[in-house]
């Protein structure tokens, strides 16, 4: 429900419309995104500033302007799920020297589109137990220098394996093992 559309809807009694008046209250119903209804009746829109998104039981804090009824702050709620969001707002970013995002037992970042990680002028590190990378369609590298360290490393490829270099060396300590139908030299 767009600002229009709320304020077209039967008005805030006289004696509250003077004014910016505070008020609390509780959400009973999510109309739209952005749109609620409160316990007593009224309708109110998430004020951009209410980062945290209402809940149906929600304590909160409401604001009447002369442009409507706005919920501004989560004052409580009852269960341990909260998600932010600026209603109305296509781009959300969070311009800081610093950010940092701490979970204790889970970090997920998805995206229905692209997804990018970049550092300008820094590195990028990941530090896990065990990564597991997955694409389903072209994974490119390019790097000055790429260098791997792994105990064991198994390399399977279904059709065509291609390494090409001004000069390769591949040496092994103990035994090389070479295995094929044909195998040409020169």
């Amino acid at each position: 429900m767009t600002l229009p559309q709320l304020q077209a809807l039967p008005a805030v009694p006289a004696e509250r419309a003077a004014g910016p008046h505070w008020d609390e209250g509780h959400i009973a119903q999510c109309l739209a995104p952005g749109c609620y209804r409160l316990a007593d009746g009224r309708l109110a829109l998430q004020a951009l500033s209410c980062l945290i998104t209402p809940q149906a039981q929600d304590h909160v804090m409401v604001v009447h302007t002369g442009a409507g009824l706005y919920v501004t702050h989560v004052l409580g709620r009852e269960g341990t799920h909260a998600q932010l969001c600026a209603p109305g707002v296509d781009l959300l970013s969070i311009a800081q020297p610093v950010v940092e995002v701490n979970a204790t037992s889970r970090l997920a970042l998805r995206s229905g589109g692209d997804l990018d990680l970049a550092s300008a002028d820094g590195s990028v590190s990941i530090s896990a137990r065990h990564f597991v990378a997955s694409v389903t369609g072209t994974l490119v590298q390019n790097a000055q220098h790429l260098v791997t360290h792994a105990q064991h490393c198994v390399l399977q490829v279904a059709a065509l394996l291609r390494m090409h270099g001004q000069q390769t060396l591949i040496t092994a300590k103990e035994d090389m093992k070479l295995d094929a139908e044909r195998i040409s030299l020169g």
